[in-house]
């Protein structure tokens, strides 16, 4: 069915093949023949007498009209580095917007940047931005995204060593910049060609021009494939890179243990990170004995599902080039998750080896271990290669594995997972056929060794202003990656399909600057039994006004027709979910504005009068030129929705039955831990048609769910104030306050029936309060050498009401109560002064 419908759109919908109709224009490079003083003003001769790219087009917000301002961009190239020149003309130079901000924050100031696929493979590039405040802002860019929103973001976890001067003049502002060889990679040649892109935002006018202009309907195809040509790159040579990078850290913490008691600590440490540059385009990185400790703190979060939360990566080495090793699952997780490194013991070193041959393939290899007391316990192994066939299409291979020093009986011993992966266009760039195959292969002590399978399979059309597709997703029951990876669930087949479209071709129409709607499908089944899992869809229309407002809604559907959940109980067999509708709506005012509101709402419903409901509230305001603020206040509250409470375990005594006094399995517990049950209940019917625990004949361990009730308040403030492009301080607040209860208990008797049990004796409730604050100084005191100063505090703790009280005071709490007994928690303190050192050459 699903098949049939894909191949009616296919045949039914217009395919026009845009990739081998749209200009490529060059740009000829100009050697620089004099000394050149970088202080952003293009007075020098050689500026002159270069060619100039200016035949801009507007992006934002009239896509394909000519830009409201002109702008001039020229290049040169020197013995060591590339220079770029450009004029953003602008009859009000009074009205730019120079706002200061952190590195690698894209604020709302007018920017100037180029991007830069220095291989010329048409799938990468370097992205180079500097605003008019002379803020600067460096990535990578990857084939699918783009230099800024319109069609994708560039990663922004790399950084380079490289020089921009800006200057605002009579006729507008310029800017040039010096990007030395040794930050890019490319093939040696005696004459070169790469590509490149220039882009512009005018902030006040929300308007933004590029060069080449590139059409919104393609660009999900790959922008990078689209890029200009620049030309006449003669004699040019990478140059050594070496870069050492020393640091110091000294630490001071006190903190409440989990007996109570009191500790302060004062330490210190040193270590070293280097990049060699082995080649002209493969890099090493090493780091000994690091400091892999996170400037910024993970948010409190309260998860209550059956799924692990999933932090994002923060650590330098790890996010630098981290789309090397990306291998993912989609929505169900990834083959290599980076912060399962470090997360148990401390990292003693790590390595990592990253690269392109001119032959086209890409490839990156990462090793840590990790050990207490420089005593090494964990070898973690990554290894990934893509191979680019033509122009627009790859195929890739990646293999991530953890080795045990020592383990014991029942104890991982090792694990190895991988894969492969493609991405295959035709017509024109227009589809693509893609998909993977993987494994998962893991050894435990004293037990058979399990090996899982995993595949994917999509085709689509990514380009044009319609884009449709299907595919299938599969993982058996013992495919497991999460000693490396990610994954969130496995005993899954997903058919799915998709349908985009881009009204007016991106052009205004009514009210509106542009909109699109995007509504995707799905049906599900369990790999081992073929258990119905569900069927649904998820819709979502979006769209930017003439005001610059922002609009979008989202409705999603879930177990249309029913279905069953393998993960709700918590390993305790499926379990029937009733039919589930949400509808989300986010407004987002005037983007030209300095003060700039968005307020959301979701509600969820399902068909046993279960809801949800979150409202929200967020302001972001550019209060003064170095001043940005942002706040987030969250309201949420759910009523009667059935949900798992916890597992118990039951025992048949000869006068009747008990209860576990702790949560926990039954060879777990003493005959001393079960406390009598004042009525059977359900337990009877339970026993007659319930297997006992293996190994007992009289114990039995079951699902407890219950209607669930609980009711949140987040309210989070980030700040950046900004002294200068290269000194700033960040500051993040986050309070987080919660509660909630399960009432109307039962008990799991099989997937699709719940034994009412109104005499079960525990309550569950449970009660966060959470308190986060993180203050970060950053000074870059000389180009790659930083200075940090952090100060991180907390108040943190989850109560759980004893299970046998008969009343608990808990869900009489108000907020302002919760946010009293917060700050009569403990603190907990740590200070942290990081000082590290660059050593280019």
């Amino acid at each position: 069915m699903y098949w049939l419908l894909l191949s009616l759109l296919l045949t039914g919908l217009p395919v026009r093949p845009q990739a081998d109709t749209l200009p490529t224009p060059s740009l000829q490079a100009m050697p620089l023949n004099h000394g050149l003083r970088l202080d952003g003003r293009l007075t020098e001769p050689d500026w002159q007498q270069a060619p100039a790219a200016t035949d801009f087009r507007q992006l934002e917000p009239v896509e394909g009209a000519a830009p409201t301002f002109p702008t001039a961009v020229r290049v040169l190239y020197g013995p060591d580095a590339l220079y770029i020149g450009a004029m953003l003309y602008d009859p009000e130079p009074h009205r730019i917007r120079r706002l200061l901000g952190r590195r690698d924050q894209f604020n709302q100031a007018d920017w100037f940047g180029v991007a830069i696929d220095s291989y010329f493979d048409r799938k990468t590039a370097y992205v180079f931005a500097v605003n008019a405040a002379g803020v600067l802002a460096d990535g990578l860019l990857t084939s699918g995204g783009g230099p800024r929103p319109g069609g994708g973001e560039p990663d922004l976890s790399w950084d380079a060593v490289w020089e921009a001067a800006v200057a605002v003049v009579d006729s507008g502002w310029s800017v040039e910049m010096r990007i030395p060889y040794a930050m890019l990679r490319f093939p040696q040649a005696e004459v070169l060609t790469w590509g490149i892109s220039f882009r512009r935002d005018i902030a006040r006018l929300s308007e933004v021009d590029e060069w080449p202009f590139i059409p919104r309907n393609i660009r999900s195809s790959g922008v990078v494939a689209y890029f200009a040509r620049l030309e006449n790159l003669r004699g040019l040579h990478p140059g050594r890179n070496l870069q050492i990078t020393p640091y110091v850290v000294s630490n001071g913490t006190r903190l409440r243990q989990d007996d109570g008691q009191i500790s302060s600590e004062l330490d210190a440490d040193a270590g070293l990170d280097l990049k060699l540059g082995l080649t002209s385009s493969l890099i090493l990185d090493l780091t000994l004995n690091p400091d892999f400790g996170q400037v910024e703190v993970d948010p409190a979060v309260l998860n209550l599902t059956a799924f692990e939360t999933v932090f994002e990566e923060r650590r330098p080495f790890f996010t630098e080039g981290a789309q090397i090793f990306n291998f993912s699952y989609g929505r169900e997780g990834r083959l290599f998750y980076s912060r399962r490194i470090g997360a148990v013991e401390p990292i003693i070193g790590a390595a990592k080896l990253s690269g392109r041959t001119e032959g086209g393939l890409s490839l990156g290899l990462l090793g840590a271990t990790t050990g207490n007391d420089f005593q090494p316990e964990h070898h973690y192994l990554v290894g990934h290669l893509r191979q680019e066939l033509g122009t627009y299409s790859t195929i890739g291979g990646m293999v991530t594995g953890l080795f045990r020093q020592q383990s014991g009986n029942d104890e991982l011993r090792y694990s190895l997972a991988g894969g492969t992966d493609w991405d295959l266009r035709f017509g024109g760039n227009t589809f693509r056929f893609g998909g993977h195959l993987s494994f998962s292969h893991r050894q435990v002590n004293g037990q058979d060794a399990s090996t899982g399978l995993a595949t994917a399979l999509r085709l689509e059309r990514v380009r044009g202003v319609w884009t449709y597709g299907a595919g299938l997703d599969g993982f058996d029951d013992r495919f497991n990656v999460n000693d490396v990876g990610q994954l969130r669930r496995n005993n899954l087949v997903r058919f799915w399909m998709r349908l985009g479209h881009q009204f007016n071709n991106n052009r205004p129409f009514g009210p509106f600057q542009r909109a699109d709607a995007f509504i995707f499908s799905w049906h599900q089944r369990s790999y081992r039994e073929g258990l119905y899992m569900g069927s649904g869809f998820f819709m979502r229309a979006g769209a930017l006004t003439r005001g610059f407002a922002e609009l979008e809604l989202r409705v999603r559907g879930d177990y249309l027709w029913g279905g069953y959940d393998l993960y709700e109980a918590r390993g305790m067999g499926p379990i029937y979910q009733p039919r589930q509708l949400s509808i989300e709506g986010e407004y987002g005012s005037d983007t030209r504005r300095s003060l700039r509101l968005r307020p959301s709402f979701e509600l969820e419903l399902d068909a046993e009068d279960g809801r949800r409901l979150n409202t929200g509230l967020q302001l972001e305001w550019s209060a003064l030129d170095w001043l940005d603020l942002r706040t987030e206040l969250s309201l949420e509250q759910e009523h009667n929705l059935l949900r798992w409470a916890s597992n118990e375990s039951f025992a048949r005594w000869p006068d009747g039955w008990a209860i576990g006094t702790e949560s926990a399995a039954p060879d777990e517990l003493t005959e001393a831990d079960f406390t009598r049950l004042p009525s059977a209940g359900p337990l009877d019917e339970l026993a007659a048609r319930y297997d006992p625990y293996e190994g007992f004949a009289d114990r039995y361990y079951v699902a407890v769910f219950g209607r669930r009730d609980t009711r949140s308040l987040e309210l989070s403030l980030r700040s950046t104030l900004t002294f200068s492009p290269m000194l700033s301080v960040q500051s993040f607040a986050q309070l987080l306050l919660a509660r909630g209860r399960y009432t109307d208990p039962s008990l799991r008797l099989d997937k699709d029936t719940l034994l009412p049990f109104p005499d079960y004796p525990k309550r569950h409730e449970f009660v966060l309060n959470s308190f986060r604050v993180n203050v970060v100084l950053r000074w870059e005191y000389r180009p790659g050498s930083v200075l940090y100063l952090v100060w991180t505090h907390d108040r943190d703790a989850y109560d759980r009401a004893d299970p046998f009280q008969p009343d608990s005071w808990y869900q009489g709490l108000t907020f302002p109560e919760q946010l009293r007994d917060t700050f009569r928690l403990f603190p907990n303190n740590a200070f942290m002064v990081k000082l590290t050192y660059l050593i280019f050459s």
